[in-house]
């Protein structure tokens, strides 16, 4: 993996992350399960030539 793949990899699990703490303090509103195939997009647009 290239080190832009790492970056937008843990930029979005980060986001991820956020949004679990915010489940557990306000209770549920958002559905982190329903967001992990964003983590295979964020890899792929690190590979796609425009957004380098």
């Amino acid at each position: 993996m290239t080190s832009k793949a790492l970056d937008y990899l843990s930029m979005t699990g980060s986001i991820l992350i956020f949004c679990v703490g915010v489940n557990l303090i306000f209770g549920k509103k958002f559905e982190v399960a329903n967001m992990l195939p964003v983590l295979l997009v964020a890899v792929l647009f690190a590979y796609l030539p425009w957004f380098n």
